[in-house]
């Protein structure tokens, strides 16, 4: 895994360093814990034989199909995923927090820009293949940006741009 500069939003590849974590994390749980025990149901399941007519066992055999193609999935995106450095001259990328002004109703917001692989998007937390993601990305404090979404254009202006290490440790000093 190499670590590139967080402000290319083409590279579907980047990905904070907690989200490659989170990736780790369900991978290792989906391997360990959660595999040996739909093993064991597998097991138990075809002991009971009738193996041509078990519903619960072809049902188990599907769970056991869908947990290898979430494994796989895992294991391709740890593979290829690029964890991104945090930005250092002023501009919003990978792992930043960045606020803005929604210009047409005053309304303030504050986004953590993420890689598109990244888990747990959402409460704040906007890819960067998303159109607001995608349209703050390089951007600057005071920047005024106009973002297409399906909802229609959205004017936003910057108000400030945290790197993703500066907010770890404003939370610690908290």
């Amino acid at each position: 895994m190499n670590t590139l500069p967080a402000t290319s939003a083409d590279d579907g590849l980047l990905i904070t360093a907690g989200g490659y974590e989170d990736l780790r994390v369900e991978l290792e749980s989906l391997q360990g814990g959660v595999g040996r025990e739909l093993s064991e149901r597998l097991r138990n399941a075809r002991q009971d034989g009738h193996l041509a007519d078990n519903p619960p066992l072809f049902d188990l055999l599907e769970e056991q199909a869908q947990l290898d193609r979430r494994i796989a999935v895992l294991e391709a995106q740890l593979a290829a995923a690029q964890i991104a450095a945090p930005t250092t001259e002023g501009r919003a990328g990978i792992g930043s927090r960045v606020r803005v002004r929604d210009l047409e109703v005053g309304k303030t917001v504050e986004y953590e820009l993420v890689g598109a692989i990244e888990p747990k998007v959402g409460n704040g937390r906007v890819s960067i293949a998303a159109p607001v993601g995608r349209a703050l990305v390089g951007q600057r404090v005071g920047a005024r940006i106009d973002v297409e979404t399906p909802g229609g254009t959205l004017p936003l202006e910057i108000l400030s741009v945290l790197p993703a290490n500066a907010q770890r440790l404003a939370r610690k000093a908290a």
